[in-house]
């Protein structure tokens, strides 16, 4: 057991830097000193509302608050348990954040991102860095099932956008997107932006995306994404329906509100896909006879991802200068509240801040 500094949150707008004692890894696990770690939105709710926290011990875990901040992260192998089998000190990891029994219904069939044992009474998260210590911290023991060894010379950079790219492949997986169909993206933020170029790449054709904010958008366009609309300055039914007279085949809520779902069922065509990419703060209101049934449109939701870091990393690895465009900052640990967490919450043109405990 060693001591390494971390950012603990112990509940709403209270995030500190603190040393805490590490232990060694379990058995099955290994240790990784932490190259980066990005901010998510789910840190900017954990922070500004105090969302997703254990406030009772965790089923699966046993932790309550305070607990290490961060799930998006990479790094080194440092040292392995007594049955891990397949890394090796040295090695580049992309950690999968997961917090899994193994052997529930769910986790035996594959989907383990809906572990039966996880669910917790408060609506604490299955998420390491908010049941379990995550990744800004100087080092994090994690499950090598969990660990996913990076292709070679992949930057760390990258291997922290294994998580918000993974979350988008899932939603593509589950669209059932088709090359050469067109799609419509309702939100350029992070996963907004992740959602469309995962759409380019898997083929799509006119790929539409829809924000009020002219800074996301020129990020969009920085992306090489030509179809950018800002519904302020323009009808954007119209706009689209001039390329797409029937409407678009899949359209992807990453926004989460009640407007821009209603907006993307709009623009869905008679028998298309919306898929549900982000996580809604209110409940929604949804005609689900005349807009929903009656057009023949399927509303698919997702939550997190399973069973595809590897091809993730491929992705990323295989077009590495276009991806390496989502990260707009990085900044040390220290800083990880006033120019991370807030920044984020306060300013357009972020779009990927990573925390490096190195700086």
């Amino acid at each position: 057991m060693f001591v390494v500094k971390a950012a603990r949150i112990y509940g709403k707008e209270d995030v500190r830097i603190e040393n805490v004692a590490l232990s060694e890894p379990q058995d099955d696990q290994v240790q990784i000193k932490v190259k980066y770690c990005g901010i998510c939105g789910s840190d900017l709710h954990a922070y500004l509302e105090g969302w997703g926290l254990p406030t009772i011990p965790h089923p699966l875990t046993g932790k309550t608050v305070p607990i290490t901040l961060g799930h998006e992260f990479a790094g080194t192998v440092v040292k392995v348990g007594d049955r891990v089998k397949d890394l090796k000190v040295g090695d580049a990891v992309a950690v999968e954040p997961l917090i899994a029994c193994g052997k529930c219904e769910n986790c035996r069939k594959g989907f383990y991102n809906f572990c039966n044992n996880a669910r917790a009474k408060d609506g604490a998260g299955n998420f390491l860095g908010f049941s379990d210590d995550g990744g800004f911290a100087e080092y994090a023991n994690v499950d090598e099932f969990f660990a996913h060894k990076m292709p070679q010379g992949l930057a760390y950079e990258l291997g922290a956008l294994a998580e918000p790219t993974a979350v988008v492949f899932e939603a593509i997986k589950k669209s059932s997107l088709r090359a050469g169909e067109d799609v419509v993206v309702e939100g350029a933020g992070p996963i907004g932006l992740l959602t469309a170029v995962l759409a380019k790449l898997a083929g799509a054709n006119h790929v539409f995306v829809i924000d009020v904010s002219e800074v996301r958008l020129n990020k969009a366009k920085e992306l090489g994404l030509k179809r950018i609309l800002n519904p302020n300055q323009v009808d954007v039914s119209k706009e689209v329906r001039k390329e797409c007279p029937n409407g678009v085949d899949v359209s992807f809520e990453a926004a989460g509100v009640q407007a821009t779902f209603e907006n993307a069922l709009k623009l869905t065509k008679r028998t298309g896909t919306l898929q549900i990419v982000a996580l809604f703060g209110k409940p929604l209101k949804v005609d689900m006879t005349n807009d929903v049934i009656m057009q023949g449109v399927d509303i698919v939701t997702t939550l997190c991802y399973n069973n595809s870091y590897p091809e993730v990393l491929g992705i990323l690895n295989n077009h590495r200068e276009l991806f390496s465009k989502i990260v707009t900052k990085k900044i040390p640990l220290a800083a990880v509240v006033e120019k991370g967490i807030k920044a984020l919450a306060t300013e357009k043109d972020q779009v990927k801040i990573l925390v490096s405990p190195e700086v």
